[in-house]
């Protein structure tokens, strides 16, 4: 069961990510349709893993909802993706069971984060990933919009950039609902299936989000 919830929304909350997290975490970015996404061809070990957070992960969080009784085993319309060198992303809609609702624990489903800051320039780059089972359910919007709120509002980021396949167009359509701008593309920046992919890389300013 995840920690205390850092943030909530209506159907999503984010928790910091404990030690107990790791195989979770290690499931999700080791499944095809997470790493291939995320164009991410490591495969983790546990302690891979867990050197992901030695230092500290104060941008990243555990993306949870409630559990839910039906199965989601199928549910399509979310595509993982990546920002740190992509934009770990999906889109959607759909609605989803609140966390606080009939006293359900929140359920891990993915991860929110940035991969990487230039601390300098207060930019963090942002990524985020679904498990397959939970997709299509608009877990990654809401649970990034959490995100962005407390990163520009709380620790004065200046600008959140994000990267994505040309192919990826549910990602895509994440990040330009939460007010991204396309600033440019990167031609066959990534290998997708086999075949080279362009690559669109996202911008947000802090004026644009809190305006």
């Amino acid at each position: 069961m995840p920690g205390p919830a850092f943030t909530e929304g209506d159907t999503v909350s984010l928790h910091p990510i404990e030690e107990e997290d790791y195989e979770f975490i290690q499931y999700g970015r080791n499944h095809p349709d997470v790493r291939v996404p995320l164009t991410d061809t490591t495969i983790r070990s546990s302690d891979d893993v867990e050197e992901m957070f030695e230092d500290g992960n104060d941008y990243h969080f555990l993306l949870c909802a409630a559990e839910r009784s039906e199965d989601v085993e199928d549910a399509n319309g979310e595509a993982a993706s990546s920002a740190a060198g992509g934009s770990e992303e999906r889109s959607s809609s759909g609605e989803a069971v609140s966390s606080t609702d009939d006293g359900d624990d929140p359920e891990p489903v993915g991860v929110v984060a940035f991969g990487w800051m230039r601390d300098n320039l207060k930019i963090g780059s942002l990524m985020y990933w679904v498990a397959p089972e939970h997709q299509g359910n608009g877990y990654v919007t809401e649970g990034t919009e959490l995100f962005l709120d407390y990163a520009f509002r709380e620790c004065g980021l200046h600008k959140a950039n994000a990267r994505v396949n040309a192919s990826n167009g549910a990602s895509a359509a994440v990040l330009e609902n939460l007010g991204f701008e396309r600033e440019g593309t990167r031609r066959q920046e990534s290998i997708v299936d086999g075949e080279w992919d362009d690559m669109h890389i996202y911008g947000l300013l802090a004026d644009e989000w809190l305006n």
